[in-house]
C-alpha cells in the first residue's frame, strides 16, 4: 500500500488517516519504531494563521525530497526505518483544550515500546499535549525564537505562547532547555531568570558551534534522561524558514538545526515540528521541516545512545 491510497483504519482511536503519509509509510503501528502524527490545528496563532496545514504541507515535501541521509557519519535511508503514519488527531477549530487531550491521548497509546513518535504541527501548543502523555523523568529541549514562557496570551493560559511556562510548571525549570532564543518579552526573561532556565542563544551557538552546543547539553545530561525534542521552526532565521507563524531575523541556519539534532537524536524519545504556515511561502519552510525530521530518525537509528 502507498502513501497515495486511502487507508480506511489505523486502529487509533482519536486518530484519522490521511491520503499522503510521511515518506509515503504505511500505517500498521504493530511493528513501526517510529510513529508519525500530525495536528492540524491553529486556534491560537497570534500573527499569521495557517498552521493547520502544516502536516499535509510537511507529508508532500518528505515525499518530494532525497530520504537518504549523508550528514557527517550518518549514511542511512530514511525511508527504510519501520515507520508508521497514523494520521491526524481530530481537532476542533479553536478548542486548545480539546486538541491537548487528544494529542495526550493518542500519544500515550502509541507511546510505549516505540523507539519516538514524531508530531507535525500545528501550532507550538501541542507540545504540552505530548509532554503530558510521556514520563515527568525527560528533558524538554526547545528549539524556538521565542521563549513562550508567558502565563497567559490572548485570552488563554494554552496558548502557543504560553507552552514552555505549562511545561516548567508540569515539570520543573529544570527539565527545559532554550535554543535559538532571540525574541523575549520583559517579563518572560525575569521569569526565566528567576527560575534558572538553561538558555543559548543564536549568539552563543555561533561563538561556540552548533556541535559544542550540542554536546554542552548532553554532558549535562543525568545518565539515562530521555528528551522530548520541540522544534519551532521560526528558530531558523527567515532566509531558511519564510513561512512561520511569527518569523524573527537573526535566527540559526538550517545546518546548524540539522547539526545539533544529529548529535542528540539519539538520547530522544519524541520530536516535534511546528509553526509551518505553509501558505507564505513556496514550499521552502516545509522542506525544511521535512528534513529534520528524516535528519532525527537516521541519527538516531544510527547512533548509539
Amino acid at each position: 500500500m502507498t502513501g497515495k491510497q486511502l487507508r480506511k483504519s489505523n486502529g487509533i482511536a482519536g486518530a484519522k488517516p490521511v491520503l499522503d503519509t510521511f515518506l509515503g509509510a504505511g500505517i500498521d503501528v504493530a511493528d513501526a519504531k517510529y510513529v508519525i502524527l500530525g495536528v492540524p490545528f491553529d486556534g491560537t496563532s497570534s500573527f499569521r494563521r495557517g498552521s493547520r496545514r502544516g502536516p499535509a504541507a510537511i507529508r508532500e515535501a518528505s515525499q518530494n525530497i532525497e530520504s537518504f541521509c549523508l550528514l557527517e557519519g550518518i549514511h542511512l535511508d530514511a525511508a527504510s526505518l519501520p515507520i508508521a503514519d497514523i494520521g491526524d488527531v481530530s481537532v476542533r477549530p479553536r478548542r486548545v483544550e480539546g486538541m491537548l487531550r487528544s494529542v495526550e491521548t493518542v500519544v500515550a497509546q502509541v507511546f510505549p515500546s516505540r523507539q519516538a513518535i514524531i508530531l507535525l504541527g500545528g501550532e507550538h501548543s501541542l507540545t504540552l499535549g505530548a509532554v503530558r502523555a510521556l514520563s515527568h523523568d525527560i528533558l524538554v529541549l526547545q528549539f524556538d525564537a521565542h521563549m513562550d514562557l508567558r502565563d497567559s496570551y490572548g485570552g488563554t493560559s494554552y496558548s502557543h505562547a504560553c507552552v514552555a511556562r505549562r511545561v516548567v510548571e508540569l515539570l520543573g525549570p529544570e527539565h527545559l532547555v532554550q535554543v535559538g532564543t532571540r525574541a523575549v518579552d520583559q517579563q518572560e526573561y525575569e521569569f526565566a531568570q528567576a527560575q534558572g532556565i538553561r538558555r543559548y542563544t543564536v549568539q552563543d551557538v555561533e561563538q561556540l558551534g552548533a556541535g559544542a552546543i550540542a554536546q554542552r547539553i548532553l554532558d549535562s545530561l543525568p545518565r539515562g534522561l530521555p528528551i522530548y525534542v520541540s522544534v519551532d521552526m521560526d528558530v531558523l532565521d527567515p532566509a531558511f524558514a519564510p513561512a512561520v507563524g511569527n518569523p524573527e531575523p537573526g535566527g540559526l541556519t538550517s545546518l546548524q538545526l540539522l547539526t545539533i539534532l544529529r548529535i542528540l537524536a539519539p538520547r530522544a524519545v519524541a520530536l516535534d515540528v511546528t509553526e509551518v504556515a505553509p501558505q507564505y511561502d513556496q514550499g521552502l519552510t516545509a522542506l525544511c521541516a521535512a528534513r529534520t525530521i528524516t535528519t532525527f530518525l537516521c541519527a538516531k537509528k544510527s547512533q548509539p545512545r
